[in-house]
């Protein structure tokens, strides 16, 4: 009887054992072809990566960034009505504006903004803009990206196949030093890929979008220019004093104590020379020689 119960319980025990290795191999099969890692090499297995969308770059043929910037002088007070003016042009245009900082100087007051706009309104925009007073200066820099835009793509792709490569070799591999040295390289590649990708995103946004520099200033009545040299002077001078007052006091923590020793010197110089140490010989009556 105890012999039937151990017979089944050994044929169950391998049923069990069969089903279990079935469905290892199973899931081994799933990882793909050549040889699957096992045991601690499969838990290292990373996740594949989610490639990064990257905007398309407009046009198939010349790609180009517009940049400008533009100075300009506006009548004395009315600095604040031509700001107002220049965001609303800008908003009509369908301009992003961004950076819009105010400066008050000794001879002037200022707004500057940072524009962005569609490259086919960017010359328009910059016409524009001179009728809002008197341009003082005004700079164009058009750049040919083409080829730096190709030469990103093409990294890029290079990179992409170098990752798959790879993630094809660590799935292939089941030593566990060479795994640690395809996640190495992994890691590397990633970080090259995301980098470059960066860089082509920053690319892109400067080809879709052209950059316009503005500054609008008035300049300041004289009476207003002098008040602020005053204060400058003002300032200069107390800094001087206070600059001359403390090498006074330094030099004086210096000479004190060299003329305290001088005067200590001196003093024991003149107690030695009027009291001398050694007695003088008296003098006695001369005794005259014979003749």
């Amino acid at each position: 009887m105890q012999g039937d119960i151990l017979k089944r319980f050994v044929i169950l025990f391998a049923l069990v054992a069969l089903l279990a290795f079935g469905c290892v191999g199973s899931q081994l099969s799933d990882l793909g072809g050549g040889t699957a890692p096992s045991g601690e090499a499969a838990n290292l297995l990373p996740s594949a990566p989610t490639p990064s969308a990257v905007p398309p770059a407009g046009s198939s043929g010349q790609l180009l960034t517009q940049e400008s910037d533009i100075s300009i002088k506006v009548p004395t007070g009315t600095l604040e009505e031509k700001y107002n003016a220049t965001k609303a042009l800008l908003r009509d245009a369908g301009a992003q504006t961004s950076g819009a900082t105010y400066g008050e100087f000794s001879d002037r007051k200022e707004y500057t903004l940072t524009v962005k706009i569609p490259p086919a309104k960017f010359d328009v925009v910059n016409e524009q803009l001179k009728g809002i007073g008197e341009v003082t200066s005004m700079s164009v820099n058009l750049e040919d990206v083409t080829k730096q835009y190709n030469d990103l793509d093409t990294r890029i792709n290079s990179s992409t196949i170098e990752l798959d490569r790879l993630y094809e070799l660590y799935n292939r591999t089941d030593n566990i030093s060479d795994l640690l040295q395809i996640e190495q390289e992994i890691t590397r590649v990633e970080t090259d890929l995301q980098l470059l990708k960066s860089e082509k995103q920053a690319l892109v946004s400067r080809i879709d979008l052209s950059t316009i520099g503005v500054t609008i200033y008035e300049e300041k009545p004289a009476t207003q220019q002098v008040s602020p040299s005053l204060d400058a002077l003002g300032t200069l001078f107390f800094g001087a004093l206070v600059v001359a007052i403390s090498l006074i006091v330094g030099l004086a923590g210096f000479l004190l104590p060299l003329i305290v020793v001088v005067v200590v010197l001196w003093l024991v110089y003149k107690a030695i020379r009027g009291n001398p140490s050694r007695p003088r010989k008296p003098e006695h009556d001369q005794i005259p020689p014979p003749r």
